[in-house]
């Protein structure tokens, strides 16, 4: 009787275990399920934080050192004939003409009914015209630049002044000066020894960055080497200048010992594959992997051949692998 009854609760039991069994498969699936979907979602929210993806930068890569320098103008000083106030006929920065004239010195005189008489000043030669004077335009000139002892000349006091209309100057001082700017512009510079002189030679171009702007880049000609006899000093000479560049003596600027311009990414985002170089890029959400040409590196920044504008790269390649999604906003 009670074997009966055993066999009678295995049946049932055994009835009812495939429909539990199928609720537990189910519950594992959708479990698996939900789990993959969570894992998804975090792993698209991480990448999405932590893959930083830009568009492919393009610009100027430079490297320059800064240096000063100084000016050796084709320049002559133009003095007053008389003393007097001075009255301004053309202003600084313009070019003027042989013979034209440029200023004029008011002076007393008793021989005129007005109690006063004006004297012209005229440019002795064509060339622009600047009010700026150090007293050195004669000591840093053209004609005796090959003589020029600098550690002597550098010990000579400058006496920089700007003259000014209204200004009281004195008869066979220096009123203005004037520059040819169609002669090349020296520069004598002492570089240090980031600027690799075994590789440049006498009549090569040497490119400076004159101003703020890297696009404006200036070229110049190595005249000579070891200028004055020091290792490390050169004379550029430069053809083509502003009139920034008439005023002063002595002037900041780089030199320019390595530039590129084209598209460029961090030295991070290069991703080597089957000994290739490459870049992980983002097409439709998904990662790819593609080949590039490295054109040159400075600092931390490679400069690349063969993608487009519009490229988008990943600029942290370490947190993603090819073929992941990543969803821009």
């Amino acid at each position: 009787m009670q074997t009966a009854k055993n066999e009678a609760e295995v049946r049932v039991r055994v009835r009812r275990n495939p429909g539990r069994a199928l609720r537990k498969l189910v519950l594992i699936f959708i479990s698996v399920y939900l789990i993959y979907l969570t894992y998804n979602f975090v792993h698209d929210l991480v990448v999405a934080r932590l893959a930083k993806v830009e568009m492919v930068s393009r610009g100027i890569v430079q490297a320059a050192v800064p240096v000063q320098g100084i000016l050796v103008r084709d320049e002559i000083p133009v003095t007053a004939p008389k003393a007097g106030l001075l009255k301004v006929i053309v202003p600084g920065g313009e070019r003027v003409r042989v013979g034209q004239v440029v200023a004029q010195v008011v002076a007393v005189s008793l021989d005129s009914h007005s109690g006063e008489k004006v004297h012209n000043i005229t440019a002795p030669r064509a060339g622009i015209v600047s009010y700026h004077l150090d007293g050195l335009e004669e000591v840093y000139s053209r004609k005796n630049i090959d003589e020029l002892d600098l550690e002597k000349v550098q010990t000579l006091q400058a006496e920089v002044k700007q003259v000014l209309p209204g200004n009281q100057v004195e008869a066979g001082k220096p009123v203005f000066k004037i520059v040819n700017n169609l002669e090349p512009l020296f520069v004598i510079t002492d570089v240090s020894d980031k600027v690799k002189l075994a590789d440049m030679e006498k009549g090569s171009t040497v490119l400076l960055s004159l101003g703020s702007d890297e696009k404006d880049v200036s070229r110049a000609v190595l005249s000579e080497k070891n200028f004055g006899g020091s290792s490390d000093r050169l004379l550029l000479s430069l053809s083509s200048y502003a009139n920034n560049m008439i005023a002063p003596r002595t002037v900041e600027f780089k030199v320019i010992t390595e530039r590129y311009e084209g598209f460029f990414i961090p030295d991070g985002a290069i991703v080597r594959k089957e000994g290739q170089d490459g870049i992980f890029t983002v097409y439709k959400e998904r990662v790819r992997w593609k080949g590039i040409e490295i054109q040159g590196r400075i600092g931390d920044k490679v400069v690349i051949n063969g993608v487009t504008a519009d490229l988008k790269v990943v600029l942290n390649p370490q947190y993603v692998k090819e073929g992941f999604q990543i969803k821009l906003p």
